[in-house]
């Protein structure tokens, strides 16, 4: 059977994973060059919320060139069916790779990794809205590509317009064990919001566990709101020598936005 052609360029070549609304494939160019194509599924309406996630996607990683995001290559649609094409990775997700273990000191390196990413997205005006180790790629050699913005909001109106506002109000979205308090009701996100996000991940990436831990979305809604944030000490037996980021941990989970780091920028340079 003859290999499958989207978008008039892209020659799909096998599967490479499946969600509820899309599918990856590995594609060739006509180039020859090996690239990842999200292609929704047949029957998903083009007008639907999951085109438009696709949509911001794209928009969202248009422009943004720092070695810790994926890199978007086109976007387009085939016979009605959007499809989204980015660099081919080859590795493994960062939530494998701490499922596996990790030795504290790759992890706060990975971790760093992933907040410099997150940087340059913030000072692209956009916010990604759902950082979490399932959304990060970690690279042969040890680096990193942030993934997956299908959740992404734009901050910078001069630049984005009037696709700067995407979700509505009060929409609650992103993942439980990395949501900030303020997500929780109902409230805008912003960069602040994703540096809980990311504060929790390099939490994970050191400790080898989140910082707080639940069983329901109540008590995600209890535990994120007020329980203190613990030591990495307490939460990995016999880890020495990181006390000093826990005072900066402690400032990228505080529960009031305010009192957080502004953005991934600050967060970056205090690890610096």
């Amino acid at each position: 059977m003859e290999a499958r052609v989207i978008g008039g360029r892209y020659r799909i070549e096998r599967a490479l994973g499946e969600g509820a609304s899309a599918r990856v494939f590995a594609a060739r160019t006509p180039e020859g060059a090996l690239v990842a194509l999200k292609l929704l599924h047949e029957h998903a309406d083009p007008t639907d919320a999951e085109r438009r996630r696709l949509e911001r996607e794209a928009r969202a990683l248009n422009g943004i060139e720092h070695p810790a995001v994926v890199r978007v290559l086109d976007f387009g649609v085939d016979e009605r069916t959007p499809y989204l094409v980015v660099e081919h990775l080859m590795g493994e997700p960062l939530d494998v790779v701490i499922a596996r273990g990790l030795p504290p000191h790759d992890g706060l390196v990975l971790g760093r990794h992933v907040i410099d990413g997150l940087a340059a997205v913030h000072a692209a005006g956009v916010l990604h809205r759902d950082v979490k180790p399932g959304n990060v790629f970690v690279l042969p050699g040890g680096r990193v590509k942030l993934l997956d913005f299908g959740l992404a909001k734009f901050t910078d109106e001069a630049r984005w317009g009037e696709h700067s506002q995407l979700t509505r109000m009060g929409a609650q979205l992103g993942t439980p064990a990395y949501m900030p308090p303020e997500l929780w009701f109902g409230e805008a996100a912003d960069a602040a919001s994703d540096v809980y996000s990311a504060g929790v991940l390099l939490f994970e990436c050191v400790a080898g566990v989140t910082p707080f831990d639940a069983d329901s979305r109540l008590a995600w809604v209890r535990t994120h709101a007020t329980t203190p944030v613990p030591r990495l000490a307490d939460r990995r037996a016999g880890l020495r020598g990181f006390e000093g980021l826990d005072p900066i941990l402690a400032r990228a989970l505080a529960k009031e936005r305010k009192e957080r780091f502004a953005d991934a920028g600050e967060l970056s340079r205090a690890l610096s």
